[in-house]
Order: C-alpha cells, then structure tokens, then sequence
C-alpha cells in the first residue's frame, strides 16, 4: 500500500492543504464583525486547549473529554472553576497547557497578536483597530497604541515581580527550587490574569495564615483587575504626557478599593470567626473575579455570600483581566440613580457630566447580565438536584469568571457542565460583546463626541 509513496510529495501535500485551511480561515475571520472575531478567537483557542488537554500524555488517564472541555473553557476564560483536581489529574504538561491559556484569556489574544504586530510595523490594519476598539473600552484620553505596549510590559513585569516573591516563599518552605519555581511562575500568573487556579487541593486555605501568600496574590489580582488603563493613565502621568489622571482612573481605584473595604465589613460582622486578613482577602477575590480562597465558603454565612455574589457581578475594571459587568458599568448605574433621586436632568459623578452613550452601555451591561444569569440559573435548576443557592452561587462564578465555588462543579451532570462552560465564555467574551455577535451588529465607526463639560468614562 505504501510501496509508491512519496515521503517528498507527502510533505508538499500536506503544506498545500495547511495554506488552504489557513486562507480559507483567513478569509472567514474577515467577513465577521469584530463581536464575532472575539467570539471565535475565544472558541478557537478553547476548542484548541481541549484538543491539547485530550492528548494522551496530558493527564492521568482518568480525566474525560468532556472535564477537558471544561478545564480548557474555565482557563481560557480565566474562570478558575474546575470539575477535577487539576495537580492530579494533569500531568506537568497538562498543566503548562492550562497556564499558556489562563495568559492568553487575562492578556487577550488580539493584544498580543497586535503588540507584535506593532513591533514590525508603525501602524496596525484597520481591521486590527475595528476589533481591538471592540474588545477594549478606552477613554480618548488613552492611545490605543500606548495602551497595547503598556499592557504587555506591565503584565510581564507583574508576573515576573509577583513570581520572584513567590517562588521565595515556596522555596523558603521546603519546595525544591524547580518545583518552587514552578509554583511561583503558576500562581503568579494565575493571580495577575484574575483565574484563581492553583495547583493545591484546598486552594489557598493551607496558607490563610501566610502574610506573603495573602499579599501578593491580592496585590497581583487587583493590579490585573483594575486594568491597562490605570497602568497606561500613570505611566503617561509620570512621563508627563498628560496633565492630569483621567476620571476613568480615578472611578476604577475609588470604587474597587471603596466596595473591598464595605464588603470586608460586611464579611467581618456576619462572620465573627473570621480574621481581617482573611475577610479583605475574600473581599479582594471576589471583587477581582480572581477565585482564590483561604477559608471554606461552607463555613461563611448566607450574608457573606450574598456579599460576594453582589462583588463578583460587579467583577474588574474595563481592559482588565476580571470579569462581571466593570467598575464603571456600576458607576454609572449609581449616577442614574443618584441623579434621578436628586432631581438632576443630567446625569453626574464626583461632580462631572457621564455621556449619555456611556449610561447606554452600561445600562445595557447590566439587563443583559441578569437576564443571562436568569437564563443559566434556570436551566441549571432544571437539570440538577442541587441546592438553589449552591446553583445561583456557581451560576454567577461562571458568568462573572469570578471562580470562587460552591463546590458543586464535580456534582454537575453533562447539560450541567455544558451550561457552566457555556455562561463562563460568555462572561469572558463580554455579555454585550455577546449579544452584538449573536445579532451580528457592531459599535458605530465613530462614536458621538462628548461636548466639553462633559468627561469620557470607559465602559
């Protein structure tokens, strides 16, 4: 059968057959809008993850097809939700697959395909800039091309940073330099792109008392949740490119550190048992969608957890790495109610007017969240016999990508997890990103400029 086989013609074969596949993909991507070219960027590096978990040599042996889905979509989507213990069930490069996704789900594809895009070439293609503009909401104030090199810089020397000190402390506590190393390297990254994965069976409840542990993995999560902008806005600060921090900046740290502060209040006085340490950690997870734990959410009461369900729908910030409806999605919701309370025609923040577009996105943000949380709940109390709040709880992890589990994800039947990996996409993709790809719309070409009095908030 093989006699007259050409091993030459073979290989001249199948490039010819990779260069169509490819033209044909290429072709494809450019007949979508940029709502679908997120989308199917998200599907295709989770449908890739998969294929690479599903290799023989990946896991243990035990794990199923559809638990690979599930890991990849919940690492892809920095999600952190697992239906399986990932230190057991992967082998080193399992685990190495799951990291590559959880960077390329905090960064997002596009911005490193365009930072290096942008390292051979001085402009980027409008059809870069179209989906780009999609993916990231920016205030004028901020340069798409400052943004995108302030990105990759930070989130590199971040993960280094936070790296460095956790692998001293894993080293420091009888791990062997590599496999310190390694930790260190998994965590970091895990904290910075908000996927609250780790390769410890508790989570991080065996370091509750670790001051390093709680530090640095809360200074990570906030600083990838907060977002480019705040880094961005600073940086040009410091440079003295702009003449002041933008208002967009100024919503996102006053808020983020404002609803860390109520809510470990909150957890505090409905969890008398609880440390500071331990209630500020909680809060800062939760607030960053990051999904890490040092306390059994068993043990915290139905308050703490209506408190942590209320931040993770909140989630990070706009272009940051956490998830739910942004910061400033939240901000404008108050405004409106704040404004229309006080009997103010427009509608103000710190004294400043929001944009009338603006208050749309964010209000659109918000009903199509609860509207696709009702969804998932839903169908999620159809096809399982579990508790309502442990379901309304794993339902809004899911589509926040916030992680942080009832612990019902290995109990989950196949439609279960099906409906989990389903609200986790779509949270990371952006429930309105979502909605625009499924009605195949796109945002105007150019957006209506803010007259003066007005101040440009990212959504």
């Amino acid at each position: 059968m093989f006699e007259n086989l050409s091993w030459s013609s073979a290989w001249q074969n199948a490039k010819q057959f990779t260069r169509t596949v490819l033209r044909k993909y290429a072709m494809f991507v450019l007949r979508l809008y940029p709502s679908q070219n997120i989308l199917q960027g998200m599907l295709l590096y989770t449908f890739l993850g998969w294929i690479a978990l599903s290799l023989p040599f990946m896991d243990n042996g035990q794990v199923g097809f559809l638990d690979n889905l599930f890991t990849a979509a919940s690492s892809m989507s920095t999600t952190g939700l697992s239906s399986v213990n990932f230190e057991e069930s992967y082998t080193f490069l399992g685990k190495l697959v799951i990291l590559l996704l959880m960077q390329a789900g905090g960064i997002g594809y596009m911005t490193m395909s365009s930072f290096l895009y942008l390292s051979f070439s001085r402009r980027l293609r409008p059809r870069h800039l179209e989906v780009l503009h999609t993916e990231f909401a920016l205030p004028r104030t901020v340069r798409l091309q400052d943004f995108l090199r302030t990105a990759i810089i930070f989130t590199f020397t971040a993960e280094l940073i936070g790296t460095v000190f956790l692998t001293n402390y894993f080293y420091r506590h009888d791990y062997g330099f590599m496999q310190a190393l390694w930790y260190g390297l998994f965590h970091s990254v895990s904290a910075f792109c908000t996927a609250g994965i780790t390769l410890f069976p508790d989570n991080l409840i065996s370091f509750a008392d670790s001051k390093t542990i709680n530090i640095v993995i809360s200074v990570l999560s906030l600083a990838g949740a907060m977002g480019f902008i705040v880094v961005t806005d600073l940086f040009n600060r410091l440079l003295r490119r702009t003449k002041e921090i933008s208002y967009t900046t100024k919503i996102i740290v006053l808020f983020t550190l404002g609803a860390v502060f109520l809510a470990s209040f909150f957890i505090l006085i409905t969890n008398p048992g609880l440390t500071v340490t331990q209630a500020v950690f909680q809060a800062v997870s939760a607030m960053t969608t990051a999904g890490f734990n040092t306390i059994p959410l068993s043990s915290l009461s139905t308050g703490a957890l209506m408190v942590l369900m209320a931040l993770m729908s909140i989630g990070g910030s706009p272009s940051g790495t956490g998830g739910g409806i942004k910061t400033t999605a939240a901000t404008c919701l108050m405004a409106i109610v704040s404004s229309h309370l006080l009997g103010r025609r427009q509608t103000t923040f710190l004294g400043r007017e929001i944009p009338t577009y603006r208050l749309y996105i964010a209000t659109s943000s918000f009903i199509f969240f609860i509207f696709l949380l009702f969804v998932t709940l839903f169908l999620l109390v159809w096809t399982e016999d579990l508790p309502f709040l442990d379901l309304l709880f794993e339902a809004t992890a899911a589509l926040a990508t916030a992680g942080i589990s009832s612990g019902v994800s290995e109990q989950l039947s196949v439609l279960g997890k099906l409906i989990i990996i389903f609200a986790m996409l779509v949270g990371r993709v952006g429930v309105i990103t979502f909605g625009m790809a499924l009605l195949n719309q796109q945002d105007e070409d150019e957006e209506p400029q803010a007259p003066a009095k007005h101040e440009d908030l990212a959504v």
